[in-house]
């Protein structure tokens, strides 16, 4: 769609257990702008998307100013299948694809022909002379047909189903460092946070870090004071690990120990790094992970990349997409918000 701005996006829609956020940019000479930011609450996060909330998520991008019917979705991370393959360094083009998609189903005892699957070589650092290493991901086409269908059937027409962590490094793109350099993307999700190695613009490594979700920290928090879950995650968001922050009228003792929750909280996370930032140590040598970028509801945590920083010794920088794209003045409120990187990065898909 073409107008005085540029030509509008497809609808980025990254839809999550507790929030569905969607963003949509204006195209100008080929630079990006963001036109239009959502953040709509889920009717319930224990149940299923249904289509009556999908009808009220199109009703409400209709009234917040998104143009046209297309989007662009993440697939489902829970139904996606991944492997990691050492491959003869001579294999390559489409034995590469054909040799994934056979040991794919090999690892996930699925039928070859019963998923879609995308696969790519990672940058040659640190690998022996007669391998290659391939990584690949899949989507079973009864989920992947389900979900579309779902969109399809209540006002919506998907132009694509993309992966969060292809969208993630998308969206993060101005913030990663130049090859060799070697950049750690860190989603703080709701329901669970996951580490993405970047080496320029491609994913060299993905890992889901156990018993680190933000649901966790506030559900922890909540059954301490006997609060509602949001005045929980309202909290952890406006102290959290400040000590500069508003307390909120809280006592000394009750301030100290939600920062305590929320220290140990985010130490745990530093314990599940530990491990995959020495793995990149080894297959970059002499570079390791240089600059590491904050996206999801977590990074707007108080305080949290200073305290990373502090800790990892390399540098932190959250990535809102306000860091990343210029947005209109009555948008910057939306655009601080790193929760919806991910549907920006789904925006700026470009196979459409």
């Amino acid at each position: 769609m073409i107008g005085l701005h540029g030509i509008r996006t497809p609808i980025g829609v990254d839809v999550g257990s507790r929030i569905i956020k969607a963003v949509q940019l204006n195209v100008l000479r080929g630079r990006y702008r963001t036109a239009a930011i959502s953040v709509v609450p889920r009717a319930d996060a224990e149940k299923e998307l249904s289509g009556q909330e999908i009808r009220e998520l199109r009703r409400v991008l209709k009234r917040q100013g998104f143009q046209g019917r297309d989007i662009v979705l993440a697939a489902p991370d829970q139904s996606l299948l991944r492997g990691v393959f050492d491959l003869p360094r001579q294999v390559s083009g489409a034995p590469v694809a054909q040799i994934a998609r056979m040991e794919l189903s090999r690892m996930h005892q699925v039928q070859p022909d019963s998923f879609e699957m995308i696969c790519w070589e990672p940058t040659a650092v640190g690998q022996s002379q007669s391998t290659m290493q391939a990584i690949a991901v899949g989507c079973p086409h009864e989920t992947a047909n389900a979900f579309l269908d779902q969109f399809d059937e209540n006002g919506f027409d998907v132009c694509a189903l993309d992966v969060r962590s292809a969208a993630a490094a998308r969206a993060c793109a101005p913030l990663i460092l130049a090859p060799p350099a070697v950049t750690a993307i860190l989603d703080l999700g709701w329901s669970a946070t996951k580490l993405l190695i970047v080496c320029g613009g491609t994913v060299v490594y993905e890992r889901l870090l156990a018993n680190s979700s933000l649901s966790a920290l506030v559900a922890r928090l909540s059954e301490k004071f006997k609060i509602p879950g949001d005045s929980a995650c309202q909290i952890i968001s406006t102290m959290g690990l400040s000590a500069g922050a508003d307390v909120q009228g809280l006592d000394e003792q009750t301030v100290a120990i939600i920062r305590r929750m929320s220290r140990g909280h985010f130490d745990g996370v530093l314990e599940g790094l530990q491990a995959p930032f020495a793995y990149v140590a080894r297959q970059y040598p002499g570079e390791g992970v240089k600059r590491m970028v904050l996206i999801g509801g977590g990074a707007s945590v108080a305080g949290v990349s200073k305290y990373l920083q502090e800790c990892l010794r390399v540098e932190v920088a959250t990535a809102a997409p306000s860091d990343i794209l210029e947005s209109a003045s009555h948008l910057l409120a939306k655009a601080d918000n790193p929760a919806v990187t991910v549907a920006l990065g789904l925006a700026k898909f470009t196979g459409v």
